[in-house]
């Protein structure tokens, strides 16, 4: 069975003794953006995308996202996230987030109940590499996930939701029977990035090619809110 496919209720499941802090959320924290070109047909194969994204799954671009929150309502964490294209939803075709692990149980709890987001936990090591090369490993039950290192060069500057084009500024997710939507917002200061290692090595994310990647920035301090959700039946 698809882990992904199998997490049970959060009302009942090993996160239920963690506090519920509803949205909006305020975050502050940096991070790194990569977009790829990803291949549809590889994707809507790998079992580790849940079926409800993979059945109407089209993937112009694809983005994986290394985000260290260093302030949340629901405290600092670290996260890792894949957006492998847009799936149907009501009227609709929105990105949605397929595959992410989190440091936090709270923001695993929160992060599903409050936008349907299929989190699960993992641990995040993160190291300084030879010059300048950040070096991220996640371990889930002591066992290697995935492999991520990248450094960044040149000058900063500003980056804003609004310079998003419409249709990508609003999410969908499907979790437990509902349709949730939701609309992010984040303001901050970014610099390119290039990717030096990009690598699956379990359960969690779908393979990933590093030879995909389009570009990278480096957000090297951000704010975002997350907004209450429009939730409705699936």
């Amino acid at each position: 069975m698809n882990p992904v496919d199998s997490i049970s209720d959060p009302s009942t499941d090993e996160f239920a003794g963690f506090e519920n802090v509803p949205a909006p959320w305020t975050l502050h924290g940096k991070g790194l953006i990569v977009v790829m070109r990803s291949k549809a047909e590889k994707l809507r194969a790998d079992l580790r995308i849940p079926a409800t994204v993979r059945d109407t799954l089209k993937t112009p671009l694809s983005v994986l996202m290394y985000v260290d929150y260093t302030h949340s309502n629901a405290g600092p964490y670290k996260e890792l996230l894949y957006i492998p294209g847009t799936a149907q939803f009501t009227g609709q075709r929105r990105p949605t987030i397929s595959n992410i692990v989190v440091s936090s149980a709270s923001s695993v709890k929160n992060g599903r109940i409050n936008w349907g987001i299929p989190k699960n936990l993992c641990e995040f090591e993160v190291a300084q590499g030879p010059e300048g090369v950040q070096e991220i490993s996640l371990n889930q039950n002591n066992l290697p996930q995935f492999e991520l290192a990248y450094s960044s060069r040149g000058f900063q500057f500003p980056i804003h939701t609004s310079l998003v084009p419409g249709f990508m500024k609003t999410l969908g997710q499907h979790w437990q029977g509902k349709e949730f939507v939701y609309s992010p917002s984040a303001k901050g200061k970014a610099r390119f990035a290039k990717v030096h290692l990009l690598k699956n090595l379990g359960e969690a994310f779908p393979d990933l090619d590093i030879g995909d990647v389009v570009t990278a920035l480096e957000i090297t301090r951000f704010e975002m809110t997350f907004p209450v959700a429009q939730v409705s039946p699936a």
